[in-house]
């Protein structure tokens, strides 16, 4: 018996192709729409629901290794991504930002279309989002399937938040206009959203409407069907782990950062030498599938208060941490957002491309740029053989924006093996001294501004062997610590760059009916945690292949 032809089938029911599923059953109603998932059901399951638990390393996570990253002393990094309907949305601690402005402007002039711009991607922005308020409506949208909160909505108050922010101040950084960082500009200090409803996540499967779809479970995708019809490829379906044959008119693949490049490099399409090693018959030389991985480094540090008494902190017996808000969101309410001094960032640059850059046109430079997301947490996060207490603060530092460049190739001809990924964390000058940059802001704030009188000073993780940051420390020594301890905040994108892989249509260069929609299409990093840009793209995506705009 013939396989039904689907009209899409959309390869991947993460964040993405929930999205897109939903939004193109309701544009064009009567398509035949099949999505297919290599996870499991999430939308019963308690644990899912629980924003506390994120689930990393169970079993709706890839799990996925990085190769050795010579910057991190040669250590290889779990790189966690979701596994089961809704994807990481499903997994992930919630944040919701946008992004600066002059990031979407970025992506808008490199690939000549004004859609991609903050303009033109934001009537998707609110498209997505059940915002908490009435403020900013020209921003925030107040009918969209994702319902966004943040501290001051469910009165998530801590103790110590307005003397962080006078030390920030005391540093040059103000708070931006009601907090909000999510209207264009992110630099200064802001609420964090999150994707949350009276504690509980808010995912794509769950929050977006899969009837009328056919959804599989548990159902591994090998490689996309393509043949030459009349002189041209075309996408005619998927191949199945057991062998069989799914057939379509249109197939997207939203598989992610890591899995979009490897199917379509299983498929033939990719550097054509790279393929040929595999025994992969190269239907297109297309040498950019796999390349431009850009992924967000993250930094913790543990800092030591004064009064252990005071009850600044989760894990304390304060009162106040029994309330149920605060079991309900992140343990803080605020972040920062700062950029760098142009001087120091123009001579990395230089080192870097060899010239004295112009302030006036490189992209780094012309506007004030997102660099560095600083948050205090009023918790001891738990690191691995590290207990909760009273006594300590986390700081995290991320770092955006890098120009350092990895790449996802294939480790064999195998479907089922992993990728392989190569991260190349800091091997421009430029991440090196964003890094560094904002390791010295970090210990500036806590244990020189009016903040540091709260602050005795860092606790080192018990085995590791390095001093306590200090204000003078040499680059050597920063260096050092970064590559001990850094890490992903599994940010990951680019890896089917638009403009060089897929083009403004989602189409991939070279094949009829075949897209890659998901956040490997971002062409360049943005200064957001990805969850809220890979929304709204996936809306305007859904709008784009059905006709609608």
């Amino acid at each position: 018996m013939a396989s039904p032809i689907y009209d899409y089938i959309v390869v991947g029911g993460g964040l993405a192709g929930c999205v897109l599923s939903s939004r193109i059953r309701e544009y064009d109603y009567a398509a035949k729409i099949l999505l297919i998932e290599a996870g499991k059901e999430t939308r019963g399951r308690s644990d899912v629901h629980n924003m506390q638990v994120l689930n990393l390393g169970g079993e709706l996570d890839w799990q996925y290794q990085s190769e050795p990253v010579e910057a991190l002393m040669g250590r290889r990094i779990t790189l966690n991504a979701g596994k089961g309907l809704g994807g990481s949305s499903a997994i992930n601690s919630g944040g919701w930002t946008r992004g600066a402005a002059a990031d979407y402007d970025e992506w808008a002039a490199l690939v000549g279309d004004e859609r991609y711009s903050y303009k033109g991607q934001l009537p998707w922005f609110r498209k997505s989002e059940l915002w908490f308020d009435d403020k900013n409506p020209e921003q925030h949208g107040r009918d969209g399937p994702i319902r966004v909160t943040c501290a001051k909505a469910s009165n998530r108050v801590f103790p110590l938040a307005e003397k962080a922010a006078a030390g920030w101040e005391e540093l040059g950084v103000s708070t931006l206009l009601d907090g909000d960082q999510n209207s264009g500009n992110n630099l200064g200090r802001a609420y964090i959203y999150e994707a949350r409803s009276d504690g509980k996540r808010e995912w794509s499967a769950n929050q977006y409407s899969l009837d009328g779809v056919q959804v599989r479970l548990e159902t591994f995708v090998n490689r996309i069907v393509i043949q030459k019809i009349d002189g041209n490829l075309k996408a005619t379906g998927v191949e199945l782990a057991d062998g069989n044959v799914v057939n379509g008119h249109n197939i997207i693949i939203s598989a992610g950062a890591f899995r979009s490049p490897q199917l379509l490099q299983l498929s033939g399409i990719g550097p054509k030498t790279h393929l040929q090693e595999f025994g992969i018959e190269p239907l297109i030389d297309l040498p950019e599938v796999g390349k431009n991985l850009s992924d967000h480094m993250i930094f913790f540090q543990h800092w030591q208060l004064r009064d252990h008494s005071a009850g600044h902190t989760i894990g304390s017996a304060n009162p106040l941490f029994h309330q149920p808000q605060y079991s309900q969101g992140v343990p803080f309410d605020w972040i920062v957002n700062t950029g760098i001094p142009r001087n120091g960032l123009a001579k990395a640059i230089e080192r870097d491309e060899g010239t004295e850059p112009r302030e006036s046109e490189h992209v780094l430079l012309a506007k004030d740029r997102t660099f560095i997301e600083n948050i205090i947490m009023f918790a001891k996060l738990p690191f691995p053989g590290v207990p909760i207490d009273a006594e300590h603060i986390t700081s995290a530092l991320v770092s955006f924006l890098p120009t350092s460049k990895g790449s996802v190739s294939l480790k064999s001809g195998k479907p089922g093996e992993h990728p392989r990924v190569n991260l190349n964390y800091l091997s421009t000058e430029v991440d090196k001294h964003v890094f560094r940059e904002g390791l010295r802001q970090m210990t500036r704030f806590m244990l020189e501004s009016n903040f540091s009188h709260q602050i005795i000073g860092e606790s080192i993780p018990e085995g590791l062997p390095v001093e306590a940051l200090a204000l003078d420390d040499s680059d050597d020594k920063l260096d050092q610590r970064i590559a001990m301890t850094g890490g992903t905040s599994w940010h990951p994108s680019g890896t089917c760059s638009m403009g060089k892989v897929v083009d403004t249509e989602f189409c991939v260069r070279g094949v009829e009916g075949l897209r890659v929609v998901d956040a490997s299409v971002f062409p360049v990093p943005l200064s957001a945690h990805l969850q809220a840009p890979l929304y709204a793209l996936s809306e305007q995506a859904a709008a784009i292949i059905t006709g609608k705009i």
